[in-house]
């Protein structure tokens, strides 16, 4: 199994090296890692020298982080077209949804631009993309991704409606499913939903959960939780699912077994 989304260089790891070694005892033999910034993709880059072969880096942007500058981002993309060879994908990328920031007109007609820029680069240098674009904004970010010629994507920890979803894979992106679809509805009923063949698994560790997870540290060892509810959840085994989100994964990232 492969954790398909950790933050994994955040502060709330001091223990990163127990933390792989629970995960790969859970069964879960690797991670992809987005950054999140300039010093996040630093410190992912640097992860994945100490864990090769088991962390794979991805360098991104993160939308909803207003500390962000344009130099930022500039920095970001050359540090991706630096390291192409070395990453998996550019992200966590995408457009703003939470708090009142993102609902103003001219930052989201600024964060539009920014992810067309990211998804241009991704695409001329044929990597995939992880976005982060909850509810509404997932349409929006389908139509510039689309626009840009982006043929491999992942929509990290999805929340959209029906249609939308239906148009996210219908283009032939993944969907990302995290620990939610243990108890909660909307996550369960796209676990039924999606099919086998676009599904992604992810923790977005270190981001609590409720649920069986309450008060615990998200970490890559729970991605054996979120293949075993969804396998509840479609009547198949264990093992179907997690051969089928791993080998989504490996396809997705161009990840070698």
């Amino acid at each position: 199994m492969i954790d398909s989304h950790v933050h994994l260089d955040a502060d709330q790891y001091p223990d990163r090296c127990g933390a792989i070694k629970r995960a790969r005892d859970a069964g879960v033999s690797a991670m992809v890692v987005p950054g999140v910034g300039p010093a996040s993709n630093r410190a992912v880059i640097e992860l994945a020298k100490k864990y090769p072969r088991v962390i794979f880096p991805a360098l991104g942007f993160h939308p909803e982080q207003a500390e962000h500058s344009e130099h930022d981002a500039l920095e970001a993309l050359e540090t991706i077209a630096r390291e192409r060879d070395s990453i998996c994908a550019v992200g966590e990328v995408g457009l703003p949804w939470y708090g009142d920031r993102a609902g103003d007109a001219g930052v989201r007609d600024a964060a539009k631009r920014t992810l067309a820029r990211f998804a241009k680069l991704a695409a001329a240098m044929d990597l995939a993309l992880i976005l982060h674009a909850p509810h509404r904004s997932a349409a929006e970010a389908l139509a510039i991704i689309g626009e840009a010629g982006v043929t491999r994507a992942v929509f990290h920890w999805h929340k959209s409606d029906e249609q939308t979803t239906r148009a996210i894979l219908n283009a032939g992106y993944f969907i990302s499913l995290t620990p939610e679809v243990a108890y909660r509805e909307r996550d369960r009923d796209l676990a039924r939903m999606i099919p086998s063949n676009r599904i992604l698994v992810e923790t977005d560790g270190p981001w609590p959960y409720g649920g069986q997870f309450a008060g615990r540290l998200t970490e890559p060892a729970m991605i054996k939780d979120v293949v075993a509810a969804i396998a509840h959840l479609r009547c198949t085994t264990f093992e179907e699912i997690a051969a089928a989100t791993t080998a989504n994964t490996r396809a997705l990232f161009r990840i070698a077994e």
